[in-house]
């Protein structure tokens, strides 16, 4: 069984101390009207997702009380190793990752999520669990002087790269800020295509997809880790991949892998060390539902 989804460490490189100037680069032009849609999936009617009967009428996004009748699991077929649905849920959009059985939330499982803020032109992830660390941490700094963990902005172009230095520390919540490190990102918006197994059969499908990357210093040549995610519209997070200079963590790559033409190494050097591709549709008895798996929970209070 391959590794549980964990987020790589965030290191205390280039320290910077809460009050300190932002790196923000200026905003370029607005590419994406609405960034919500690149983060949740849309509900047919029918309770199958939209990606599988595109332009369906009446599709919309998922919401925590929908009952799910079709849910986006991991390669290899038939079910993968883990569940990962993109809903509105009571904090916003979310991203619930639920490893088999894929019932509700177990911590001991790997089991968790991300929650995400959409604060202006910038996207933010605020709170996550995952198997690395089994609470819920939160991504701190936009509050403070700093940035939060950013995912992307509404300016990301097409034919490059748009970037910035991220500051942000991650800590078990609730908390406040102290120190942040400092974390490159660059994010750009494609026309992606991408491996999908609907109906227990493989096609590809092209979404319009924002690309963004997030390593673990202030620049790439500085860094050892980078995770990369493909939020693709009207899909949510579909794709990570996490990248290393060092060796590979992750088991069965080959199989969970298949690739896309942006799943290629940032720099020299750099090799695959992890991934997720949630692009196997498979159908579900609607049995669970985003309320029903119970993350992030009641009590979180204001997001960082």
């Amino acid at each position: 069984m391959p590794a549980r989804m964990m987020r790589l460490p965030i290191t205390l490189a280039a320290l910077s101390l809460a009050g300190c100037s932002r790196a923000d680069t200026p905003l370029g032009s607005r590419t994406i009207a609405d960034p919500q849609a690149f983060l949740v999936q849309l509900r047919c009617p029918d309770g199958r997702l939209e990606v599988a009967e595109p332009n369906c009428p009446g599709a919309a996004p998922q919401r925590a009380s929908d009952p799910m009748l079709m849910r986006r699991r991991d390669w290899p077929a038939s079910d993968g190793y883990v569940a990962q649905d993109a809903i509105l849920g009571a904090y916003g959009p979310e991203t619930l990752w639920s490893f088999s059985p894929s019932g509700g939330f177990v911590a001991a499982h790997g089991d968790g999520g991300e929650v995400y803020v959409v604060d202006g032109a910038t996207v933010r992830i605020a709170l996550t669990q995952d198997g690395g660390k089994p609470y819920l941490q939160g991504f701190y700094g936009a509050h403070c002087g700093g940035t939060g963990w950013v995912a992307f902005r509404t300016d990301a172009p097409t034919g490059r790269w748009a970037g910035l230095v991220a500051h942000l520390s991650d800590r078990r919540t609730p908390s406040f800020c102290l120190a942040f490190s400092s974390a490159f990102t660059r994010y750009r918006l494609e026309n992606v295509a991408a491996p999908w197994i609907v109906d227990g059969a493989v096609r590809t499908i092209t979404q319009l997809t924002v690309i963004a990357e997030h390593y673990d210093r202030a620049s790439i040549a500085e860094a050892h880790n980078m995770e990369r995610s493909f939020f693709a519209k009207g899909a949510g997070r579909i794709i990570w991949e996490a990248w290393t200079t060092g060796k590979p963590t992750g088991s069965g790559l080959a199989a969970r892998c298949p690739g896309t033409a942006w799943s290629t190494p940032p720099a020299a050097g750099w090799v695959l060390s992890d991934c997720r591709y949630a692009t196997n549709l498979v159908a579900a008895d609607g049995q669970m539902s985003g309320a029903a798996f119970g993350w992030p929970g009641a009590g979180v209070g204001p997001l960082p």
